[in-house]
């Protein structure tokens, strides 16, 4: 009876390449600006509306345990093209660097075009940090660009230009704090005609800048005017920094509406596989804090956090074709996951030498789902930070610049991260530490004493 069992799962498994090696997805992987945990109405949202991401939710799969790359932007966005964690991955901090070029830092992009695929990166870089090369974004597999670099021009809502592959566009009116061209919007319209004229599978990164700061809604979509005189360079100033990330976020679930009725009018819609994430955890920044709309739900701190509200992050899936029994998952995922997962959909082998696991078997329900021995990240900001999960259990270290002392909690039992248990596991708690020093390589753009102290 077991031998017939394993015949058909192998059978299965079988039919379902075949199915995608025919059919070829396309997908669509768009991720917020630090959108925090419990920012929508299907993760517990009860203020700011978000009926289309709710409606994706309930017809496809809501991760309730998907972890960002990082608790900042690069690093982040690093992992998630490169299926390398942060104690791995070449960016691992925000500033002045970007992914290095091939063959060094294999992306996703890189490896869905020898598939096949068109790639497009639309909104802010997901292969930089503060730089301007927009050279650099077509280099690691993006057959188009078009948005920013530097992700200091990402901070404003009406940027003063975006690229267009490598030509700079200057957006005449725009003063970073008002003008015509709303960036969100913009890279709406862009997204919008990728879709219309595919050929093809095609691969999109739709990277939205909001609802980080500028504290800035769509003209109209905020009653009354910014509080005070705004300063150029500087991150707008408003009265109600509340009512304007209600109407970042509010704005977001309309562009999925119309992304969405874009892939139907194309007639692609129910082979389109589309993934909804967010960067990191909500932030602090533009007079704004997660208190106030109750943007990490249950969850302890924000952006720059490496508890659970800065790293742990809403996914949703959305693939008619592919998902035949919508519902929750708890299965714990990560940013790295996203490349074995579409090169698997894609018929690809994915890079050996990467942290990430295919969630395609919790999408399609087909096949069994390998799950993570742990997962890391570091931080370098702060005097260094760095956590651990492992089961249900969570490393969380902070202040080592100043021998600050692990904390060790139970995400089953407490998921607020309130009772440290360090001293009730301490076996637990050194095995924990011993596994994240023999894990990460140092890094020769962000050295660490504190975390390199072990390989001197």
């Amino acid at each position: 009876m077991s031998d017939c069992l394993e015949l058909m799962r192998i059978g299965l498994l079988l039919l379902l390449s075949i199915c995608l090696a025919a059919a070829k997805p396309n997908i669509i992987f768009v991720i917020a600006d630090d959108l925090g945990y419990g920012d929508l109405g299907c993760y517990g949202q009860k203020t700011i509306q978000t009926p289309v991401l709710d409606k994706l939710a309930g017809a496809g799969i809501r991760f309730t345990q998907h972890y960002s790359g990082s608790t900042v932007c690069a690093p982040s966005r690093s992992a998630l093209v490169t299926g390398l964690d942060t104690g791995r991955t070449w960016l691992r901090g925000n500033g002045e660097h970007e992914l290095r070029r091939d063959p060094d830092d294999l992306t996703v992009a890189t490896l869905l075009k020898r598939a096949g695929y068109r790639t497009a990166m639309i909104g802010k870089s997901c292969v930089s940090g503060n730089t301007q090369n927009p050279q650099r974004v077509l280099d690691k597999g993006f057959d188009l660009f078009y948005g920013t670099t530097d992700h200091k021009d990402g901070h404003h809502r009406y940027p003063r230009f975006v690229y267009d592959q490598t030509q700079r566009v200057e957006l005449a009116g725009n003063d970073l704090h008002r003008g015509k061209f709303y960036d969100a919007e913009l890279y709406t319209l862009r997204a919008e005609r990728v879709i219309h004229e595919s050929d093809g599978p095609f691969f999109m990164l739709l990277s939205y800048p909001i609802p980080h700061a500028s504290m800035l809604g769509p003209e109209g979509s905020v009653p009354g005017d910014l509080g005070g005189k705004p300063e150029t360079g500087r991150l707008t100033k408003v009265e109600n920094p509340a009512k304007h990330y209600q109407a970042m976020v509010e704005a977001l679930d309309a562009y999925m509406g119309r992304l969405l009725a874009a892939l139907e009018e194309k007639g692609v819609a129910r082979d389109t596989l589309i993934l909804f994430t967010s960067d990191n955890g909500s932030h602090f920044e533009g007079g704004y804090s997660p208190e106030m709309l109750n943007s990490s739900g249950p969850l302890r701190g924000g952006k720059r956090d490496l508890y659970e509200g800065g790293i742990r992050v809403p996914m949703i899936a959305h693939w008619p074709a592919g998902i035949t029994k919508p519902g929750n998952s708890d299965h714990p995922s990560a940013f790295w996951d996203f490349m074995p997962t579409v090169c698997e959909i894609a018929g690809l082998e994915a890079p050996a030498d990467i942290q990430g696991l295919s969630y395609l078997p919790t999408l399609t329900g087909v096949g069994e789902q390998r799950v993570h021995d742990f997962l890391y990240w570091e931080f370098h900001e702060l005097d260094t930070r760095r956590a651990l999960r492992q089961g249900d259990w969570k490393l969380v270290q902070y202040d080592m610049a100043h021998q600050g002392k692990p904390m060790l909690f139970n995400l089953v039992r407490d998921l607020g991260e309130t009772n440290n248990l360090a001293d009730e596991e301490p076996e637990r708690l050194q095995a924990m530490l011993k596994l994240a020093e023999a894990h990460r390589t140092s890094s020769p753009i962000f050295p660490n004493k504190f975390l390199d102290h072990d390989r001197k």
